[in-house]
């Protein structure tokens, strides 16, 4: 048997890149706007959330500005 620590989440979330993040805001607005505890966890391979985002990539802010409007 080993003694390894651990941790419980309800969601865990593998990537820290747009779409990861998005997700895991998005389940804690709706949890809270049911009134529910929900714990994420966002899992990223790098040292820090969106290390990875190296892409020339162009991303259209719209969605990000709705799931958070302020």
């Amino acid at each position: 048997m080993s003694d390894r620590e651990s941790m419980e989440y309800d969601v865990v979330i593998v990537g820290g890149g747009p779409a990861g993040l998005s997700a895991a805001i998005r389940l804690k607005q709706l949890a809270e706007a049911e009134g529910r505890e929900l714990s994420v966890c966002v899992l990223e391979k790098g040292s820090e959330i969106g290390a990875h985002i190296l892409s020339g990539a162009v991303v259209d802010p719209i969605a990000l500005n709705e799931l958070i409007p302020n």
